[in-house]
């Protein structure tokens, strides 16, 4: 791995997460170099994605900065694919994702969810409905304990849109009145300009795909597509891969309506 020009988004993304851990020791950029004997040029690319960092380095100044073996263990992992146009991470219960990492430094995040509502969207009832054939009361509950951590870790400007399918929006586990409270929910997010959200009534087999998959966009204008499974997440940089994902969502969204006519739509 070479200290030259990057445009890998994993880059981005740790950059993003390295600038975070910092700021939030309280340190500038140059001390923290000063400390480490890095220059602060090097240092400052590091953060901005604009330049790969070897994994020693990056190791260092994890140490230094006393960060959690977890979250140790989760950006060592994000370094080791950065380079890679794309990547298969094997899915652990318990464990967080390199997902988590994409969702909480990205600003913009396009998402096409055809069978559920994401979970980042759903009302605790709504988990609990859907969740509830698989899991106990208490284990839902931690996992709606658990999103409601990764929401407030995503950055302030962070802004969601998402396409839903009718199966989401009337899922068959989820009583009516849930259902309802589910729509108000999502539509309060939208007046709040938080999230944008429509709804595909057709077939969206016309458009490209009728599997879910998720579209991150980072402050530098970089995008990776996660493609997520039951046991694995799929994560693609390359271009050609990224194209046809924005196409798709593009015709997805040619394809819906606007969440404020979602009783017409279903």
């Amino acid at each position: 791995m070479t200290d030259g020009p990057s445009r890998c988004p994993g880059f981005y993304v740790l950059g993003c997460a390295l600038r975070e851990l910092r700021e939030s020791r309280g340190m500038s950029l140059r001390e923290l170099a000063g400390k480490l004997g890095f220059s602060p040029s090097s240092l400052s690319g590091w953060e901005t994605g604009e330049r790969s960092i070897e994994s020693g380095q990056l190791g260092w100044i994890l140490g230094y900065l006393r960060v959690s073996p977890a979250e140790r263990q989760l950006l060592m992992q994000l370094h080791r694919q950065s380079e890679r146009t794309s990547h298969v991470e094997i899915l652990t219960p318990g464990e967080p994702s390199l997902q988590d990492v994409y969702e909480r430094h990205a600003l913009r995040t396009f998402q096409w969810a055809p069978h559920v509502v994401p979970d980042l969207l759903q009302t605790s009832a709504y988990a609990h409905a859907v969740l509830g054939h698989v899991l106990q009361a208490d284990e839902v509950d931690q996992e709606i304990f658990t999103r409601q951590v990764r929401q407030l870790d995503q950055d302030r400007r962070h802004r969601h849109t998402v396409l839903l399918g009718s199966a989401a929006v009337n899922h068959e586990l989820v009583p009516p009145e849930v259902r309802h409270a589910q729509r108000d929910h999502i539509t309060a997010l939208a007046d709040r300009r938080l999230v944008k959200a429509g709804v595909v009534k057709e077939n969206p087999a016309s458009a490209g795909t009728t599997k879910p998959f998720v579209i991150y966009l980072t402050e530098n204008n970089v995008s990776t597509v996660v493609l997520p499974h039951e046991h694995t997440a799929v994560y693609l940089s390359d271009s050609v891969s990224v194209r046809r994902y924005w196409s798709t969502f593009t015709a997805l969204q040619e394809n819906s309506v606007g969440y404020g006519t979602l009783a017409d739509a279903c």
